[in-house]
């Protein structure tokens, strides 16, 4: 398939409604349309970014971000264009206005209805998906390799203690905004410096605590320790982020998924891979590098 010309986000936002799940639709005068929640990537922008930016600013709700469904592609005045949806449910608190001048109006159909309410078959096949599946509201657990860090040449102490270079502090801060679409509660990383200061600024921001694994620092634990190691985690059954070196990363992926995912590369620094799962066991994964 030919890389697409416009790349875009958008969510299926639902909630519990008296007797069936709820979903948030949008009219936007432009079109008379309905329509999920969804919208163009800004330039450089990423693609977790934009779903989090555009359902907060046609609908006013934050989104807390489940299981991907499959993209939408179709054609946009001559245009190949795709959309990359999830399934959503809305964040605590109050909501805020809608800030986009695309969108005049948010109702919640039933799901019943929602089929009937939505303008566009595109939009018809993406709620088709959102039904098939009944493990809606899953729990995280994301993998994360550790950003760009000064080369080991340029350091003359401890390995270890091996700090992120520029490019890799600007990594980190990103990951912050990222990660802050997922119900995560705990977060766990090697103890060498780097894998820390990757998840530094999102456990800052989001008040979640941090804490240390030697089992998955090079020289203190080994790759073969690092399954059991997340296997504590998901136990717990908490969504929870965890940080680490290439080998514990993906020995860990290779853990939970059973094999390596045939044709694809290692993440490369800063990248990252999330498990959903529901009562321990996976049932959607999705890489963003």
């Amino acid at each position: 398939m030919l890389h697409p010309d416009i790349l875009a986000a958008g969510a299926v936002l639902w909630r519990h409604g008296e007797h069936e799940p709820e979903l948030a639709l949008v009219h936007r005068p432009r079109y008379d349309d309905w329509s999920f929640p969804k919208g163009k990537r800004k330039r450089r922008e990423h693609l977790l970014a934009t779903v989090q930016r555009e359902v907060f600013e046609e609908t006013g709700l934050r989104p807390v971000l489940g299981r991907p469904l499959a993209p939408s592609f179709y054609d946009k005045d001559g245009r190949r264009k795709r959309v990359d949806y999830w399934c959503a449910t809305v964040a605590g608190g109050a909501a805020g206005p809608a800030t986009s001048r695309e969108v005049d109006a948010v109702a919640w159909a039933p799901l019943s209805e929602a089929a009937e309410r939505l303008t566009h078959e595109r939009d018809r096949l993406v709620l088709a998906d959102f039904t098939r599946h009944a493990d809606r509201v899953t729990v995280p657990f994301i993998l994360v390799r550790h950003a760009a860090a000064l080369s080991e040449a340029d350091w003359f102490d401890h390995g270890e203690l091996r700090t992120l270079n520029r490019r890799g502090r600007e990594r980190a801060a990103q990951l912050a905004g990222l990660l802050a679409g997922y119900p995560i509660e705990r977060a766990y990383s090697a103890t060498s410096a780097r894998c820390l200061e990757t998840l530094l600024p999102y456990c800052a921001a989001a008040a979640v605590p941090l804490t240390g694994l030697p089992e998955l620092t090079p020289g203190v634990g080994a790759a073969a320790q690092a399954g059991s190691g997340f296997d504590r985690i998901v136990a717990e059954g908490r969504g929870a982020v965890v940080c680490g070196g290439k080998e514990s990363v993906e020995a860990m992926i290779e853990h939970c998924l059973g094999a390596p995912v045939p044709g694809e590369e290692p993440l490369e620094q800063g990248s990252f891979r999330v498990l959903h799962t529901v009562g321990g066991r996976i049932v959607a994964t999705e890489r963003h590098d």
